[in-house]
Formats: structure tokens, C-alpha cells, sequence
């Protein structure tokens, strides 16, 4: 009787501590992390150098005590990064840490449409730890741009600001052995984006004036007697010169890009037109020599 009692109390005890540890086995879900940014300041947009500076404020707000996302923060696309005085406070069950972040953003231009383009500039926020510990939402009524930024920036209209969470996996284990080498996790992100137009009226005259005077000066080679060779044919070599070096004091300016541009189209035009300028000064001459004036 002694043996079955202490047999039926250990079942007893079993079914009661079988689910406990069952539950303990199971992974707990990731931590959930809402994130909003304020831009305050954009300058420095540097062309040839694929880059911008943007200075922002970013947030975060979670439950769980123990995280630290201002230690676990990772900018995907930035040159370089300060980061300044952490702020963290405890409101009960929420957490709220913030900072300021002056950066170097590397942004790859598109150039095809210069100068008359438009560039969406984003900002990659990442943490360490991947989407099975920590899952981002972002703050779409917290976060936005500051109307300095407009205004800072001269020549340019920001035509749209935009936050989204999006999934990112690198196809890598990072030679962690306790990682799998095929399935590999995915990293949550918040992606910050903005979109910058140019205002390419004005300096569309100013970069082009002097080619569209080169094209002209081509076209007076035929006002010229065909017998005067020298200022016939120096007149457009000049202008096909000028074209040139036009081209060079504009690709100075851009990043290089093995896309057609629309400043190569105009070019390559230019040089097309004052190569048929210079044949038909040859052909005129030929013309002239025969006795066909």
C-alpha cells in the first residue's frame, strides 16, 4: 500500500511539473521595440563623394527591462557616426531611451536625369540581435522632418518622408557553429526615407550656356568664304574644344557612372553637330575647288 501511494503521489507531482517544463522549453517571443526618428538637419551633399550629412534625434520605446537598444544601435549605411548623450527613462511598464546622432550617410546618387533629378535619401536602422530576440515597429505619428531641413536647403524640395519596417538576411552564420549554414535568421529594420528634388531650371543655363555658344559658333563657320580655311575650320575646331572641356568641368561635379546620362546625350549631340559642321566646311571647300561655288 506504502508503494502505491508514493507511486500515484509522483505521477501527481508529473503532471503537474510536466507543463511547467515543457513551457520553459519553448522559445519566448521576441521582444517587441517601437522606434521614431526626427531630421532635423540635412547639408553637405556631396556628389563625387556619394554622400550626405543628416543629423536626427531616434527613439525607442519597450517593455522589457533588460534591453538596451541605444548599445545594440547599428546605422546599415553610414560613412561615420557620432553619437551623443543617451537619455533613458522608466515610466512603469514602458521604457523610453532616445539620443542624437550626427552622420555621414553614403547615398549612391542617380545621376541619369541630372540636372533636373530627384534622389530618395534612406536611413537603415538595425540591431544587432536578430528577429527572433528583437522585432521593430516603427512610430509613424512621432517621426517626421523638421521644416529647417526645407528651408536649409537651398536649390532642392523634399517632395516626401516616409517610415516602413522591412526584413533583412544576410546569407551568413558569421562562422557561429551554433548557427545554421542554410537557414539563416532574418535582422529586423526600420528604414527611414526621404525624397530631395532639385531645382535644375537655373543651373541648367549655367552649366550649358557655354556649350549651346560652342554649337552657335559652328554654325557661323557658314557665313565664312570656304576659301578662308583658318577661321572656317578653326572656329569649329574651337567649338568642339570648348564642348569638351565643358563636359570635363561637369563630370567634376558628378559621381561616375557607367549609365547614359542626360549630360552625355547634349554632348554627345554637341559633338556629333559640330563634326557634321566641320564636314560640310570640307565638302563646301571641295565644292569650291571644282568650280561649283
Amino acid at each position: 500500500m506504502n508503494i502505491l501511494y508514493r507511486i500515484s503521489l509522483t505521477l501527481l507531482l508529473l503532471a503537474f511539473l510536466a507543463p511547467a517544463a515543457f513551457t520553459q522549453d519553448e522559445e519566448s517571443p521576441p521582444d517587441t521595440v517601437k522606434v521614431g526618428m526626427y531630421v532635423f538637419s540635412v547639408y553637405d551633399i556631396d556628389f563625387p563623394a556619394n554622400q550626405l550629412n543628416v543629423d536626427f534625434y531616434i527613439w525607442y520605446t519597450y517593455k522589457n527591462d533588460s534591453l538596451n537598444p541605444s548599445e545594440t544601435f547599428e546605422l546599415v549605411n553610414d560613412k561615420g557616426l557620432e553619437k551623443q548623450t543617451v537619455y533613458t527613462e522608466d515610466y512603469g511598464e514602458i521604457n523610453y531611451q532616445t539620443f542624437r546622432c550626427n552622420t555621414v550617410i553614403r547615398e549612391k546618387w542617380d545621376i541619369s536625369d541630372f540636372p533636373f533629378d530627384e534622389h530618395t535619401v534612406e536611413i537603415i536602422i538595425e540591431d544587432f540581435d536578430d528577429k527572433n530576440t528583437i522585432v521593430f515597429v516603427s512610430d509613424t505619428i512621432g517621426s517626421s522632418l523638421d521644416s529647417g531641413v526645407i528651408r536649409a536647403l537651398q536649390h532642392w524640395d523634399i517632395v516626401g518622408f516616409d517610415i516602413k519596417e522591412i526584413d533583412y538576411v544576410y546569407e551568413t552564420n558569421y562562422g557561429d557553429p551554433t548557427v545554421s549554414t542554410t537557414d539563416y535568421p532574418p535582422y529586423s529594420r526600420i528604414v527611414f526615407s526621404f525624397t530631395i528634388k532639385r531645382h535644375g531650371a537655373s543651373l541648367f543655363i549655367k552649366l550649358f550656356v557655354g556649350l549651346f555658344i560652342s554649337i552657335l559658333l559652328s554654325l557661323i563657320t557658314f557665313l565664312i568664304n570656304p576659301m578662308d580655311l583658318d577661321p572656317r575650320f578653326g572656329l569649329s575646331v574651337g567649338a568642339l574644344f570648348a564642348a569638351i572641356a565643358n563636359s570635363f568641368v561637369i563630370a567634376s561635379t558628378l559621381p561616375e557612372t557607367a549609365s547614359f546620362t542626360f549630360v552625355d546625350i547634349l554632348h554627345n549631340l554637341s559633338y556629333v553637330y559640330i563634326f557634321l559642321c566641320i564636314l560640310i566646311s570640307a565638302f563646301s571647300l571641295k565644292l569650291y575647288e571644282a568650280g561649283k561655288q
